[in-house]
């Protein structure tokens, strides 16, 4: 034991788990590859306890023996009181693109989940030997600098916040971890089948530029963010209604990977879903022209005009049924508003009120999917409108 513990000191477990801050719980995606077995029980070793730490196993239904590797995920977890859940993809005949496939139904299948469970983060094990290939693989495809925008160590998607502690580590130090442990993990077998890209990237050979790769990475996506968030700070307009706006030009002068990082943050602060990189670079091409009109994605509302570029969630994508509140506790509704109001109140979103007349300074696409909160069928709030002593609406600037 003694080994394992100067495998990873004490140190190296703050600076892995820094960015969970005191998060009281949080979920870690286990597919029991050394990987993800590693990331467990190095989180288990930090945080002392197995309470509120919660291991996810996704059953793809991919090979036959994916049941009876997520049971075996089940076995090592329940030898560690670690709480465990195995969630199942129901899906068709899968036949192109699997992996790609596969990994979106997992984030959407985890996220799910979480959002559930009300758990706040998730936790993948990413490595340094994944953001290296990440990048090589896209360098194949583009020179563009979001090449090198592999792996981001933190993100959101549809609510959650998604960490990737382990960036800075290797496989080869995770495994020795591992067998100093006595800990068994298991070997997929897609990770060595040629008909993938990432296999055929990996089995180049090692690479003497894999730590360079990884490091410029790091550097392009810590600028970007830097980038990022000082135009944000700087350039969007955020009103009581949760309407950002921002003029065209000033986005089209931020450099690619800084705009993607833009867009990802407007998405999830309008209470929408991230969608792949594929469609988010279509919607950045279509922002930077002069072309006006309006785009949706991830169920948030783009409307480009001369001067401003207005987002606002689309009202369709809403959940149309009243949430009731319970007075003092306050809500989350709609990923967007912390709500509380008097005992048997509820909130829903205006575009399910009839007969309220719109107020002219709030553009159509903002009032349809702003929250009002009603009480016996009389209203008592909703953003910049009458306001109520026991109401309380924030909009979650993010």
């Amino acid at each position: 034991m003694k080994v394992a513990e100067q495998a990873f000191s004490p140190d190296d477990l703050t600076q892995i788990f820094a960015a969970l801050g005191d998060v009281p719980c949080f979920a870690i995606a286990v597919s029991g590859g050394g990987d993800s077995m590693a990331l467990l029980r190095l989180a288990l070793r930090w945080r002392g306890t197995p309470k509120g730490l919660i291991a996810l196993t996704v059953d793809h239904h991919l090979r036959d023996s994916s049941a009876a590797e997520a049971e075996q995920v089940s076995h090592w977890c329940n030898a560690l009181s670690v709480e465990h859940h195995i969630i199942n993809w129901q899906h068709n005949v899968v036949t192109s693109a699997i992996q790609a496939k596969a990994r979106t139904a997992r984030y959407d299948l985890l996220c799910a989940w979480c959002n559930e469970h009300e758990v706040p983060a998730l936790l993948t094990a990413h490595t340094i030997e994944d953001q290296a290939e990440t990048v090589a693989m896209r360098q194949r495809r583009t020179s563009s600098p979001r090449s090198l925008a592999g792996i981001w160590p933190e993100m959101e998607r549809n609510g959650i916040r998604i960490l990737r502690p382990l960036l800075g580590e290797t496989r080869a130090r995770l495994r020795n971890h591992l067998l100093t442990l006595g800990q068994g993990w298991l070997e997929d077998p897609s990770n060595t089948n040629p008909a993938f890209e990432r296999v055929r990237v990996r089995n180049m050979g090692p690479s003497p530029s894999l730590a360079d790769l990884a490091i410029r990475s790091q550097t392009a996506i810590t600028t970007a963010q830097a980038e990022s968030q000082r135009w944000i700070a700087t350039e969007i307009v955020i009103a009581a209604t949760g309407m950002m706006q921002f003029a065209p030009q000033a986005f089209a002068a931020l450099s690619p990977l800084a705009q993607d990082e833009v867009l990802l943050t407007l998405l999830t602060s309008s209470g929408g879903t991230v969608p792949e990189l594929s469609r988010r670079t279509t919607l950045i091409a279509w922002l930077v022209t002069p072309q006006l009109g309006r785009r949706t994605l991830g169920g948030v509302l783009f409307a480009k005009r001369q001067r401003q570029i207005l987002v606002a969630r689309e009202s369709a994508r809403i959940d149309a049924a009243p949430r009731l509140l319970n007075d003092p506790q306050p809500i989350l509704w709609d990923r967007r508003f912390r709500i509380s109001g008097p005992r048997g109140s509820s909130v829903t979103s205006m575009s399910t009120i009839k007969g309220m007349k719109r107020f002219k300074d709030i553009p159509a696409m903002v009032w349809a999917g702003l929250p009002v909160i009603s009480l016996e069928n009389e209203v008592l709030a909703f953003p910049h409108g009458p306001s109520h002593q026991d109401v309380k609406i924030e909009f979650i600037k993010k």
